[in-house]
C-alpha cells in the first residue's frame, strides 16, 4: 500500500490537501456528467472517484464482492466493497436507487463481521444515496453536489478515522491504554531514560490527541512522522524533537527556512514543551508502535482520563483494564453536582433578562474552584468542562435575547465573549508528573470546549498559544499554605477526591503529616483523608467558599466520627449535602473498589435544599430525600456525638468481650478435611470453632483447645506434634513481642476470653441489608473465635435487645463499617447503646418478646442465619416475631411515637443517648474527652 492510502484497518496518511481535493471532486463531477451505463463504466467511474481522494482503489477496495441475499438465497455480487468500511451498489441511469439500496442491505448478513461496511452507498451515476449504519443518518445528492457532500468522504483521504466500533467507552479507553503501553514499552525497552520517559509520553499524547481534534489541520502529526522518518526509525528521535521545540516556538521566532510542513504547526506555549528532553534513539519498533498509535481517534478520549490512563500505561505488569480503575465521571458528578453544578443549572435556567443572563455570565467567569489534593485532575478537567458548557448556553441566550447571532463575526469576537479560563481551577499535588498531566488535561479540555462553541457560533475559535496558566502547585496539601496558593477569600469551591489510607495502610510519612494537621487533637484512629476536612474547615471558615469530599465512610462513623466532627462543628461547619455508603471505583492502580460517603460542607446557611442520598444497595443509584438538616452520621437527626465508652452506659446491659483470638498462623484451626483419624489421641482436643461466618452461614470448622499442656499425648499424636511446632514457629518469627512470649505455650490460644457458661455470640461484621441484627446462644464447649463477640445472658434480655431494630438502627448509624457492612464494636456500638434503665414489666416484656423470635427461629432450624435473615426470603413468623419485638423496644425508648425507618429511631436514640450521658457530647471540648480502652 503507498503512502497516504486508506485502508480497512483506518491506517490512514493525509497527503492532498481539501482544497485540491474538492477540486478533483468538481472535475471528476464534470467528467463523468451523462455517463448512464453500468457495464461499462461502473469500474472506471469508482475508479476515478477514489483518485479524487489520492487513493489507489486497488489497494483498499475490491469488485464483484461474492454475496449472498438474505431473502432469497441466491448467489450475487456486491459491486464495490471497502472491508469494514464502505458498500456500493451501482446501477444504469434510470434505474431505483430505492430498490438497489435494499439490495445492499440483502447482502449485509452474508458478509464476515470484519467486512461490513457502516457507509452503504447506492448510485446511478448522476445521483448518489448514502445511509450511515452506525448513526442512522441517510440522503441523496446529485452529482454536480459532491464537492458539497465530501465530508461523507473525508475519512478516505486520512482526514477522519475511518469508522471503527471500539464497542462502549470502556473497550475505547481499553483500545487507547494498549497503544500508548505499546508506545511506552517500545521507548523503555530502547534504553530511554526513565527520568525523561513520562514527560516525553505526556507530549505524544498531547500530540496524538491535537492531530485528531483540530489543533492543527488533522492529522499532520501522523503524516510528518510517516513522510519524515525512516523506515528503520533510526531517526525518529530528532524528527519528533524538531516538533516539540516548534510547538513551543512562537510563530515570528521560527526559522525562516523552516519546513513548510513544520510551519503547520500551532504555537502551543504553556510549559507543555519547555523544558529540554534526551532525545530519542528511534527503531523500527518505536516508529510502528507511534504510527500505530497515531492511526487512533483520540478525539473520542476525553481529557478527563489521562491520569487513570497514565497509571495504567506506566506499570506493564500489573496493567489490567481502564474500566475497573478510572474515577468515573458519573462519580465526580456526584460530588461537584451538589456542590455547584445544579445550583448552577438551575439559576441558568430561571434567568431570563439580558441584565441577568449577562451577570450570572459574569458570574461563572469570576468562580474559582480549588482541589487540594487534585493528583491527575480528573475534578478540575470535569468541572471545567461542565462551567463552559453553561457558559456556552449562557451566550446563546443571550444572543437570542439580543435577536443576532455570531455568524460572520471575527473569531476575535468568541475570545471575548468566552470568559471561563483554565486560570481559575487550582490544584495541589504531590507529584510533578501527576501535576503535569492535570495541566495537559486542562489546556486540551480548554480548546474541545473552544471547538464546541465554534460550532454553537459558526465561528473558528481556538486559545493557542496558550493565554492562561493553570494553577497547579506541587506540594503536600498537608504541609503546604492552601492560602499560597488561593487565598480563601477568592475561592467558591473545594473539592476532590484526597487519598485513602486507614490506620493500617498508612505510612509513616502519612501518620507524621496527620500528626502535624491534628497536632495535639492527633488520633492513630484517624484517617488520613481528615487532614484534608480539618484543613478545609479551617481554609473556609468565615468565608462564602464550600467544600465537598470523596471520603472513607469510616469519616462518618466509629472510633474518629467524634473527634473529627467535634472540631468541625466547633469551626462552624455545616453538612449541606451527603451521600451515604455507595462503591467508588477508585482511580489507583491495584485498588479494589472502595466503599465511600461524599461529604459537602460550609459555614454558611445553605439556600438550596439540604439533601441526603441514600444507596439501598451500594451499587445501585440514589434515593434522594430533601432534609432540613444533616448531622456527621448522614442522618437527618441533631448533631450529637457518640464517644467511646469504657463499659456500658446503660446499668440493664452487660458487659461484652472479645472472642478468643489464637495468633496461630492458622495452624490451631481446624477445617473438616484436616482433622486427624478417629483413632488419633489429639481428637480430645478438638472443639468447635464459631466466627461470624460459621455462626450465620452454618459452617463447620474446629480448634485445638488444650488448657494445659499433655506431653504424652503430644508424643504419641504426629498430627497434634507438627501443629504445635508450627505454631511455636510463627509466634517466634513474629515482630509482636508478645506473640515471641507464647511461643513457649504453643498449645494455647494467646487470649481466651472464653465464657464458662452459655453466651451470646455476637458476630463483629454482618450485612448492611439484614433488618435485624443476628445473634445467637451457644454453649460453653463452642469457642467463640475473634470474629465474634461474646456476653453472658442468663434470661435472654440482650439477645431481645441486640434483636431490635432500634439496636440494629444504632449499630448501622453510629458503628463502622467493613465496605459497606456493619461493624459491631464493644467500645463504640454496645457500651454506648442509651437503653434506658428498665422497669421488671419492661424487661418482662422485652424477654417475652426475644423468646417469640427464638420460636420463630426453631421452625426453621435447617436455614443459616444469612439465609433466614435475607430481606428477599426472610420467612413471615420470623418477621412478626420482630415486628412484635420492635414494638415492645419502641414504646420503652418513646411511648407516643411509631418509629418507622432508621432516621425514625435515630431522632430518638440521639437524645436518649444524650440524656443518658447528661451533657452536650458536641460542646465537651476534645481535651476532656474520656479515652475508652480497646475492645
Amino acid at each position: 500500500m503507498t503512502l497516504g492510502a486508506a485502508s480497512s484497518t483506518g491506517n490512514a496518511v493525509v497527503t492532498l490537501d481539501k482544497s485540491e481535493i474538492r477540486q478533483r471532486a468538481r472535475r471528476f463531477a464534470a467528467a463523468w456528467a451523462g455517463t448512464t451505463s453500468e457495464h461499462a463504466d461502473k469500474q472506471p467511474f469508482w475508479d476515478a472517484f477514489f483518485q479524487v481522494f489520492g487513493i489507489e482503489r486497488r489497494q483498499v477496495a475490491i469488485y464483484e464482492r461474492i454475496a449472498q441475499r438474505a431473502s432469497t438465497g441466491r448467489k450475487g455480487w456486491l459491486d464495490l466493497l471497502v472491508p469494514g468500511e464502505m458498500g456500493v451498489e451501482q446501477k444504469s441511469a434510470g434505474k431505483s436507487l430505492d430498490t438497489a439500496m435494499d439490495q445492499l442491505i440483502d447482502y449485509l448478513p452474508s458478509l464476515p463481521q470484519a467486512e461490513h461496511p457502516w457507509l452503504l452507498i447506492v448510485s446511478d451515476f448522476s445521483h448518489f444515496k448514502w445511509h450511515n449504519l452506525e448513526s442512522g443518518a441517510s440522503g441523496t445528492f446529485a452529482l454536480q453536489d459532491l464537492p458539497d457532500h465530501l465530508e461523507l468522504f473525508w475519512w478516505l483521504a486520512g482526514y477522519q478515522v475511518p469508522h471503527r466500533d471500539y464497542g462502549d467507552e470502556v473497550a475505547a479507553n481499553l483500545t487507547a491504554t494498549q497503544l500508548l503501553a505499546d508506545v511506552y514499552d517500545a521507548l523503555v525497552s530502547s534504553g530511554y531514560p526513565t527520568g525523561d520517559s513520562r514527560e516525553w509520553i505526556t507530549r505524544l499524547l498531547f500530540c496524538l490527541f491535537a492531530d485528531d481534534a483540530g489543533v492543527w489541520d488533522r492529522r499532520a502529526f501522523q503524516s510528518y512522522l510517516a513522510l519524515h522518518t525512516a523506515p528503520d526509525g533510526h531517526d525518529l528521535g530528532d524528527v519528533i524533537g524538531r516538533i516539540y521545540r516548534v510547538l513551543n516556538t512562537a510563530p515570528d521566532d521560527r526559522p525562516g527556512n523552516l519546513d513548510e510542513d513544520l510551519r503547520q504547526f500551532t504555537y502551543i506555549n504553556g510549559d507543555l514543551f519547555a523544558r529540554d528532553l534526551w532525545p530519542v534513539t528511534g527503531n523500527a519498533e518505536v516508529r510502528r508502535a507511534i504510527l500505530e498509535a497515531c492511526s487512533f481517534d483520540w478525539s473520542i478520549i476525553s481529557p478527563a482520563i489521562f491520569g487513570s490512563l497514565f497509571q495504567n500505561v506506566m506499570s506493564p505488569k500489573e496493567r489490567r483494564q481502564l474500566g475497573a480503575h478510572y474515577t468515573t465521571e458519573r462519580d465526580i458528578l456526584r460530588t461537584i453536582r451538589p456542590l455547584f453544578l445544579d445550583e448552577l443549572e438551575a439559576e441558568l435556567e430561571s434567568t431570563s433578562t439580558l441584565p441577568k443572563l449577562r451577570a450570572f455570565h459574569s458570574k461563572l467567569a469570576n468562580l474559582k474552584f480549588f482541589d487540594p489534593a487534585c493528583g491527575c485532575g480528573n475534578f478540575l478537567v470535569i468541572s471545567y468542562r461542565e462551567i463552559r458548557r453553561l457558559e456556552t448556553i449562557c451566550l446563546r441566550k443571550i444572543a437570542e435575547k439580543e435577536r443576532r447571532t455570531l455568524a460572520g463575526q471575527r473569531a476575535a469576537d468568541l475570545s471575548l465573549l468566552c470568559k471561563v479560563t483554565v486560570d481559575h481551577f487550582y490544584g495541589i499535588e504531590l507529584e510533578e508528573f501527576p501535576a503535569r498531566i492535570a495541566r495537559t488535561a486542562l489546556y486540551l479540555m480548554d480548546h474541545l470546549e473552544n471547538r464546541r462553541v465554534s460550532i454553537e457560533f459558526g465561528e473558528h475559535f481556538m486559545r493557542f498559544p496558550i493565554p492562561a496558566t493553570v494553577n497547579i502547585s506541587i506540594g503536600n496539601a498537608l504541609r503546604e499554605d492552601w492560602h499560597s496558593v488561593l487565598p480563601s477569600s477568592e475561592c467558591d469551591y473545594v473539592f476532590g477526591n484526597p487519598p485513602f489510607a486507614g490506620q493500617k495502610t498508612r505510612a509513616a510519612d502519612q501518620t507524621a503529616d496527620l500528626k502535624h494537621v491534628w497536632g495535639n487533637s492527633y488520633s492513630r484512629w484517624l484517617d488520613y483523608v481528615t487532614g484534608w476536612y480539618r484543613l478545609a474547615a479551617d481554609y473556609i471558615a468565615d468565608t462564602h467558599a464550600r467544600a465537598a469530599f470523596v471520603s472513607t465512610n469510616s469519616i462518618t462513623q466509629g472510633e474518629q466520627i467524634a473527634r473529627v466532627w467535634r472540631f468541625m462543628l466547633n469551626k462552624g461547619m455545616k453538612i449541606d449535602f451527603a451521600h451515604r455508603t455507595f462503591k467508588w471505583i477508585s482511580e489507583a492502580r491495584g485498588k479494589a473498589i472502595v466503599h465511600v460517603v461524599i461529604v459537602g460542607f460550609s459555614s454558611r446557611e445553605r439556600q438550596t435544599r439540604t439533601v441526603i442520598y441514600d444507596y439501598p444497595r451500594s451499587s445501585e443509584e440514589p434515593v434522594v430525600e430533601q432534609v432540613p438538616h444533616i448531622n456527621p452520621y448522614l442522618l437527618a437527626a441533631p448533631d450529637i456525638l457518640v464517644e467511646a465508652a469504657n463499659s456500658p452506659l446503660s446499668p440493664s446491659l452487660p458487659p461484652v468481650q472479645y472472642g478468643n483470638k489464637p495468633s496461630d498462623g492458622g495452624y490451631l484451626i481446624v477445617e473438616e478435611t484436616d482433622k486427624p483419624a478417629n483413632d488419633d489421641p489429639a481428637t480430645k482436643y478438638l472443639r468447635p470453632y464459631l466466627g461470624a461466618r460459621e455462626l450465620l452461614h452454618g459452617e463447620q470448622r474446629w480448634c485445638i483447645w488444650m488448657e494445659a499442656p499433655d506431653a504424652d499425648t503430644v508424643r504419641r499424636s504426629p498430627w497434634l506434634r507438627n501443629r504445635l511446632a508450627a505454631v511455636q514457629k510463627f509466634r517466634q518469627d513474629s515482630s509482636a513481642a508478645d506473640t515471641r512470649k507464647q511461643a513457649a505455650t504453643p498449645w494455647r490460644f494467646f487470649r481466651t476470653p472464653q465464657p464458662q457458661t452459655p453466651y451470646i455470640a455476637i458476630p463483629r461484621h454482618v450485612s448492611h441489608t439484614r433488618r435485624w441484627f443476628t445473634v445467637a446462644f451457644e454453649e460453653p464447649q463452642v469457642i467463640a473465635s475473634d470474629a465474634l463477640f461474646t456476653a453472658s445472658d442468663p434470661d435472654g434480655l440482650l439477645f431481645a435487645v441486640l434483636s431490635s431494630g432500634m439496636f440494629t438502627a444504632w449499630l448501622g448509624s453510629v458503628g463502622g463499617r467493613i465496605k459497606s457492612d456493619f461493624r459491631f464494636s464493644g467500645a463504640v456500638v454496645y457500651n454506648t447503646f442509651p437503653l434506658p434503665e428498665l422497669t421488671d414489666r419492661q424487661r418482662g416484656d422485652i424477654i417475652a418478646a426475644g423468646r417469640e423470635v427464638i420460636a420463630a427461629r426453631e421452625s426453621h432450624l435447617d436455614v443459616p442465619l444469612a439465609d433466614l435473615y435475607d430481606p428477599l426470603s426472610t420467612p413471615p413468623n420470623i418477621q412478626t416475631a420482630h415486628q412484635t419485638l420492635d414494638r415492645v423496644m419502641d414504646r420503652i425508648f418513646a411511648p407516643r411515637s411509631r418509629p418507622s425507618s432508621v432516621t425514625d429511631r435515630m431522632n430518638i436514640l440521639f437524645p436518649a443517648y444524650e440524656a443518658l450521658v447528661g451533657h452536650l457530647v458536641k460542646a465537651e471540648p476534645i481535651g476532656r474527652r474520656r479515652r475508652a480502652a480497646r475492645t
